[in-house]
């Protein structure tokens, strides 16, 4: 069985559960399966569960979803997250625009307003939250003020479209959540961000060396990672 259809055919899949990635179904290409085959797609939307879009980190291993337009129009709840630093929800909107429109090779395919939702309406729906992701009345304090006067942000015709393409998480200028402010200036408030990342950097490195030390296929440090240039002695 595939995945999907065990998933479904076990009665796994309803609409509380949250599929993260879902990026080899029967629509992907590179699954083998005709094209146009669209099976594992109409299981997840007759099931109501979500699905966790986290374009980044499969993009940089040259993979991608099959496809978030496709999703979208079969009814699928669609969320955006993030698992790889930095934790920049700008750019995992961004991405997800730009690789659904490859996917389909159709511009119109998956717009900033599309992905927008996802990362706010998609995963409150997820989460059965209806007090969450918006602005209205009885809804959770949950504000995030993004500054968009910068050189590098230029035209702000459309500010949702332009927080999608051009913005990044170093132009959230406040961020407040139930009401109580957790990032002001750009800065979270008492904390030494040089003392963090060093810290950070660290455990990364720990992280690293465990990693090289385990990997089964007992490959060096420059074969896990290789440098960007030749490192000479």
């Amino acid at each position: 069985m595939r995945s999907a259809e065990y998933k479904y055919d076990t009665g796994f899949l309803d609409p509380k559960v949250i599929l993260t990635h879902v990026t080899h179904t029967t629509s992907n290409p590179v699954t083998g399966y005709p094209k146009g085959d669209t099976r594992d797609i109409e299981l997840l939307a007759k099931s109501g569960a979500t699905v966790a879009h986290c374009p980044v980190v499969y993009s940089r291993l040259g993979e991608f979803l099959h496809s978030f337009g496709q999703y979208l129009k079969a009814g699928i709840n669609m969320a955006i997250g993030t698992d790889e630093f930095p934790m920049d929800m700008i750019r995992e909107m961004r991405r997800a625009a730009i690789m659904g429109k490859v996917a389909d090779r159709d511009p119109l395919a998956v717009t900033a307003r599309d992905v927008f939702n996802a990362a706010t309406l998609g995963g409150a729906k997820a989460l059965g939250r209806d007090d969450l992701g918006r602005l209205a009345p009885d809804a959770k304090a949950d504000i995030v003020i993004v500054e968009l006067t910068g050189m590098h942000v230029g035209l702000v015709e459309d500010p949702i479209k332009t927080l999608v393409y051009m913005a990044s998480q170093v132009d959230v200028e406040t961020v407040i959540v139930d009401g109580r402010v957790v990032v002001e200036g750009g800065r979270v408030p008492g904390l030494d961000e040089k003392e963090l990342v060093r810290r950070t950097n660290k455990v990364l490195q720990r992280q690293t060396m465990a990693f090289i030390r385990q990997n089964p296929m007992g490959w060096s440090a420059e074969e896990l990672c290789p440098p960007s240039f030749p490192i000479e002695e």
